[in-house]
């Protein structure tokens, strides 16, 4: 008879060796893509120049947002591989390997086979929510790697009895939750608070409450977290540093607290009622329908009194989520977490299959071998478009293509094969198999093509070169402008900020004072054509985005156009210079 150890160490190889091609080329295979990893890499980048690593920089000014336990990872591997956007992201593979083992360890530990387990950590490393935050280059990584293993730890004490098994169980629940609150803050403590209080209540379970192994752990917390905040609030910036991470950052984005505008979080990224609900189906892309199928047998088996694993998997992700509706701001990654609970629930339901099966189940596999066909025939679309708008070559598209195509007829074959013969778990898993290869396999073409898409890093260099001796400002900067301008630069580039519609005031003043060397960058609206946009404007009409501010500030004679930046299907900036009697015409030009 297998050993329980000999098990686990099955399954962790099964996951790690599934997951490997997803994590690789996510992570590995692909440059700095906006929203978000140019400012992330940017502020790792600091990190690792730092002397004083207390608080993450952004162009050289403290950022605020978040703690900087991803920054100090990530931060670490620059400095041993060099920088780059796959060092950077190295800690990610910890960070999802942790993530995947422990859900799969929480799997095990109620009890479930190898192949529920296993089904578990797949669902947790691959839905489309849960692996973009896994290969992303941001703190929610490393928040959803603490949340694991606080769940598991949450577990494991909760089951236990009072003794030392008890404390090492939420020993290991405090340890997550510092990591989770050290890589971005209160989230880190949320999801296993919110599970713990959740199954206290349904469980009726109050004398849980009392138990000091539950509080034993609040000194490791405060040994892991305490030093930081203590450096916080020795720093420059002390009281106010803290107030902005703790109530600006937190409260700040469940209700509008008083705060300058830059700080009011409640003005962007607006969130509405039902949305993490009405979005969970698209989150949790291809295994949507497994996800129903389990949530609806935990409508029946949560209720029942041999349900404590069903209630825990639901109490770790369905209170997180409507929690999540009542904040004033709203981004999908913000659910991650909440998938991690729904992935156990996958395994659960699994676990309880039994031929024959019923009708909806039967019907919920056969539909996740639809959605894994619809995904490889969207990939094989991608290719195809990319070919004929002469993107990419023909010939690589074509081999592509056919791999594809022939990888997921194989898989779509031996699902259907799997699941005659009353194996739904073997199903799944050739499923998820048509899945990854459709992926990787498609990421040899797409992620290149998409880098070129989004290869700010060359259009900063161009930028710093043409002003290397003159004085750049940057008129309202986003955050990836500030962070493209300084990576791997001696000194940040000028924030020149306007207020409504004083552009044209604020460029005017900073020309005066730099009449004969002064620069403005200016990030215009849109994106730039390219070969994809021109392709695709046979089939709708494609207006040429207009030129924001640049239009009003050349034609009012407060500056002159001296050069544009544009990036393929991208970004699109210009240069301004003093403005001149040549103005009109050269804002006529074609960019370069």
């Amino acid at each position: 008879m297998q050993s329980k150890g000999s098990a686990a160490g099955r399954v962790a190889v099964l996951v790690l060796l599934a997951l490997a091609p997803l994590w690789l080329t996510g992570m590995f295979g692909r440059a700095l893509w906006t929203p978000d990893e140019p400012r992330e890499a940017d502020i790792a980048w600091r990190m690792s120049t730092q002397t004083d690593r207390t608080l993450p920089q952004l162009a050289g000014t403290p950022f605020l947002e978040k703690p900087p336990l991803t920054y100090w990872m990530s931060a670490a591997a620059i400095a041993a591989f060099g920088d780059s956007p796959a060092a950077a992201r190295v800690p990610n593979l910890v960070y999802v390997a942790v993530t995947a083992l422990g859900v799969a360890a929480l799997a095990l530990a109620m009890g479930l086979g190898a192949m529920p387990a296993t089904l578990s950590a797949l669902v947790a490393g691959s839905a489309l929510l849960a692996f973009r935050v896994g290969i992303w280059l941001a703190p929610d990584a490393g928040l959803v790697a603490g949340n694991a293993l606080a769940l598991l730890g949450l577990w494991h004490g909760y089951t236990a009895p009072p003794g030392a098994a008890k404390l090492r169980g939420y020993l290991l629940m405090h340890a997550g939750a510092a990591i989770g609150f050290m890589a971005k803050s209160a989230p880190g403590w949320l999801v296993p608070a919110l599970a713990l209080a959740v199954m206290v209540v349904w469980e009726r379970r109050w004398s849980e409450l009392r138990r000091p192994e539950l509080y034993a752990g609040l000194l490791l917390q405060a040994a892991i977290i305490g030093p930081w905040i203590a450096s916080v609030s020795a720093s420059a910036q002390g009281a106010a540093a803290l107030r902005t991470l703790f109530w600006n950052n937190v409260v700040g984005r469940f209700t509008q607290v008083q705060a300058p505008a830059a700080l009011d979080y409640t003005t962007g990224h607006h969130n509405r009622p039902g949305k993490y609900l009405l979005e969970l189906p698209y989150y949790l892309l291809p295994w949507t329908l497994v996800a129903a199928a389990a949530l609806r047998r935990a409508w029946r088996r949560a209720r029942n009194p041999g349900g404590q694993a069903w209630r825990f998997a639901v109490s770790a992700s369905l209170p997180f989520l409507a929690l999540l509706s009542l904040a004033a701001t709203a981004r999908d990654v913000y659910a991650a977490p909440a998938l991690l609970g729904l992935a156990v629930l996958a395994g659960l339901w699994l676990q309880e299959l039994h031929a024959p099966l019923e009708a909806f189940d039967r019907a919920c596999i056969s539909g996740t071998r639809v959605l894994v066909a619809v995904f490889t025939a969207l990939f094989v679309a991608a290719l195809a478009v990319l070919a004929l708008s002469g993107t990419v070559t023909t010939p690589a598209c074509i081999t592509l293509g056919t791999a594809v195509t022939g990888v997921g007829l194989l898989a779509w074959l031996r699902s259907s094969r799997e699941q005659l013969r009353g194996h739904p778990g073997r199903s799944l898993a050739w499923c998820y198999t048509g899945y990854a290869a459709a992926v990787s396999l498609t990421a040899l073409v797409l992620l290149p093509t998409i880098d070129r898409w989004q290869d700010l890093g060359s259009l900063a260099r161009r930028i710093r070169h043409d002003t290397a001796a003159l004085q750049l400002a940057v008129l309202d900067p986003d955050e990836t402008t500030l962070a493209v301008l300084d990576h791997g630069f001696d000194a940040p580039a000028m924030a020149l900020g306007s207020s409504g519609q004083d552009k044209q005031q604020a460029v005017a003043g900073y020309f005066a004072a730099h009449p004969a060397d002064g620069r403005v960058l200016v990030l215009l609206p849109g994106h730039a054509s390219g070969r994809l946009r021109r392709w695709l404007a046979q089939f709708h009409a494609d207006t040429r985005p207009d030129d924001g501010p640049l239009t009003g500030l050349v034609a009012s004679g407060t500056a002159r156009l001296v050069q544009r930046y544009e990036l393929p299907q991208g970004r699109r900036y210009a240069l301004l210079g003093p403005g001149t009697d040549t103005t009109h015409k050269e804002l006529s030009d074609e960019p370069p």
